[in-house]
């Protein structure tokens, strides 16, 4: 036997009330349990949907809906992380390597230009978070679409905090050796480095988060 949409849709209602926030779980979930209802009320149909509602449950322990968005959230990690990687790699390519040498070349020879190192990091280390505060404000205008949040959305959000990691780094590390930077400017250049790779963070992140709200636009076929 068919569910009917109202049916259905107190299906739905249910799953949420485990709390899953996110759209495509929610149908996925719904659509899942609605499949077990419909077998098991094909093999008795003298069963009340409430019966059959409550044998489908049997399937599944109380944790199970949570854990399957932990899984899931675990397996976009995964996946986002090596899209990530693949993007930061082709700026180590020919050609766009090209790019990232001068990116290091220029940090590093403007540093000529300051009498004090230390304000000169300090002012790399604020573009660094102003842009990884551009993620953020660009994930929090896209972060629901038609009003639905999405975990794949949400999960690319937190990979694009790799710039404000960098950062910090940035700034101990400038603590640590600043004095040595006086000494031999050369020891600058691995700062020079670890802050262009936080930038390709933070490029790749943004590019990763609109790459992911396209696609899910374009499943869900929402605008």
């Amino acid at each position: 036997m068919k569910l009917t949409t109202e049916q259905i849709e107190y299906v739905s209602n249910y799953i949420q009330s485990f709390d899953i926030k996110f759209h495509e779980l929610q149908v996925e979930l719904t659509d899942h349990f609605v499949s077990i209802m419909e077998e098991i009320w094909n093999e008795d149909k003298e069963l009340t949907f409430h019966q059959v509602k409550y044998r489908a449950e049997q399937r599944f322990g109380r944790n199970y809906f949570k854990e399957v968005e932990q899984e899931r959230a675990k397996v976009l990690r995964k996946e986002y992380k090596r899209i990530q990687l693949k993007m930061v790699a082709e700026y180590l390519k020919f050609p766009k390597i090209i790019v990232s040498i001068l990116m290091v070349i220029l940090v590093y020879r403007i540093s000529f230009y300051f009498e004090n190192i230390s304000l000169y990091i300090s002012i790399l280390n604020g573009i660094l978070l102003l842009a990884s505060i551009f993620l953020i404000v660009n994930w929090f205008i896209k972060r629901k679409i038609n009003g639905k949040k999405f975990l794949a959305i949400e999960t690319a959000y937190k990979m694009n905090n790799g710039g404000i990691f960098i950062f910090y780094w940035v700034m101990i590390s400038s603590q640590n050796f600043h004095e040595n930077f006086h000494e031999n400017h050369f020891k600058f250049i691995p700062i020079c480095c670890l802050w262009v790779f936080g930038v390709l963070l933070v490029i790749t992140g943004g590019h990763l988060t609109n790459q992911v709200v396209s696609n899910i636009k374009k499943q869900y076929q929402l605008t």
